[in-house]
């Protein structure tokens, strides 16, 4: 399960952050220099849980994303070397939900099944809107997806290494 996977690769980077965060505080004492700690962002009101886990494809697989946004000059181009693996997910908002600022090791395909996110990337700071029947592409660049009424996706990753998380939650983004 994502959830899981994510909970797990939450509860270690937390463990990681915790122990650096210790370690920068025993070093930095003196100095009362905190420059070493980094906050990742959490997730509120947000959850993924995964359907299916990592499949591979039984052939090679490589893939090629053009994704030009209507209010964009330039395309983002997502090229999947290697796009072997797929995993099948359904993410939930609840009322008011921050997904938090993450990425993805590979991309992913988006089906909004109900309500409306605001879908925010790192690259132009551009909230874009989708609803339920929307389909979209979600290119691994970081990013944040919020909900002010609640929604909920069907979600299908590829290219994400087998055994890593599909989600990895990065440091808050000032847009």
């Amino acid at each position: 399960m994502l959830r899981r996977t994510v909970l797990k690769a939450s509860a270690a980077a937390a463990g990681a952050l915790g122990l650096s965060g210790t370690t920068a505080a025993d070093e930095h004492d003196e100095e009362d220099d905190h420059d070493d700690e980094v906050e990742v962002d959490e997730p509120d009101g947000f959850d993924v849980e995964i359907l299916q886990e990592h499949a591979p494809f039984s052939d090679d697989v490589a893939a090629t994303f053009e994704l030009t946004y209507d209010d964009a000059d330039e395309p983002i181009v997502v090229d999947l070397d290697d796009a072997s693996t797929v995993i099948v997910a359904e993410a939930t908002w609840e009322e008011g939900a921050e997904s938090g600022w993450h990425r993805h090791p590979g991309m992913s395909i988006v089906r909004m099944i109900e309500g409306e996110i605001e879908h925010t990337m790192e690259d132009d700071c551009v909230p874009r809107t989708y609803s339920a029947g929307d389909a979209w592409i979600d290119p691994g660049h970081v990013h944040k997806a919020d909900s002010e009424g609640g929604a909920l996706a069907h979600v299908t990753f590829l290219g994400i290494p087998d055994g890593e998380p599909a989600t990895e939650w990065v440091e808050p983004v000032e847009c």
